[in-house]
């Protein structure tokens, strides 16, 4: 049975929204599906939803419990009437091409270094792949994965998108990459266990573990990277 909802669009919609975190409760009672069914509708308020959470990483976790409980809004396509349009289906898109934008937008591109090409200075190309191996990721990059977190500490999201993350993450390897992945994994880590097979999650860790001892990093990166895995060996030394 889905709640009864309403929400106004537009100008009223954002400020309904950016008050959220004040009266969580009677937004919720408030909120109806009425004005949700259509798709433009549904995909502003989820384009809404992800930016105030982001603006607003304090409240991520509140912002994921009212995606949770907009999950069930989903009604039949009018462009495709075999399809069904779903908050939830929306909301994953969204993530999916946010993450990846701010992951390529991250620390110091390729792209950057083609000027130097005439030059062919080594030294200069290895100090800036040192730089981007090492540096701190952006706020809003992090703030980004914390409400990505939230959403999969609130069963929004499945396990399977979080495994895309944390691939992505390692894949590009880079320092804020790294930063970022710590700060996912401290999240969802003992929550993405019970869905796991060990043996992946080993696999995640050790290639943290073997980076931090061997990757040459900065001693602020390599200790963030050590005490990410620490804490796993920790939580699985902790009797239950």
């Amino acid at each position: 049975m889905i709640p009864t909802h309403v929400v106004l669009l537009g100008a009223a919609s954002y400020e309904s929204v950016s008050c959220v975190t004040a009266n969580f409760q009677a937004f919720v009672t408030d909120l109806s599906h009425e004005d949700l069914d259509v798709e433009e509708n549904l995909q502003e308020m989820v384009e809404l939803i992800f930016k105030r959470a982001v603006k607003k990483p304090d409240s991520a976790a509140v912002f994921a419990e009212l995606c949770q409980h907009l999950s069930e809004v989903e009604f039949q396509s009018l462009s495709d009437w075999s399809a069904s349009v779903s908050f939830r289906s929306l909301l994953v898109k969204h993530c999916q091409a946010e993450f990846m934008k701010n992951l390529d937008k991250e620390g110091i591109h390729q792209e950057s270094w083609s000027c130097l090409k005439p030059v062919q200075d080594v030294r200069v190309t290895d100090r800036l792949r040192e730089e981007q191996q090492n540096a701190k990721p952006s706020g809003r990059f992090l703030n980004m994965l914390r409400f990505i977190g939230e959403l999969f500490l609130s069963k929004v999201l499945a396990e399977k998108s979080m495994h895309c993350c944390i691939r992505r993450l390692l894949q590009k390897g880079d320092g804020p990459s790294l930063e970022g992945l710590c700060q996912l994994l401290q999240m969802i880590q003992q929550d993405l266990e019970v869905v796991t097979e060990k043996e992946l999650m080993d696999t995640y860790y050790n290639q943290l573990d073997h980076i931090a001892e061997k990757g040459k990093r900065a001693p602020r990166l390599s200790l963030l990277l050590r005490e990410t895995v620490d804490a796993r060996k920790m939580a699985y030394s902790t009797p239950h």
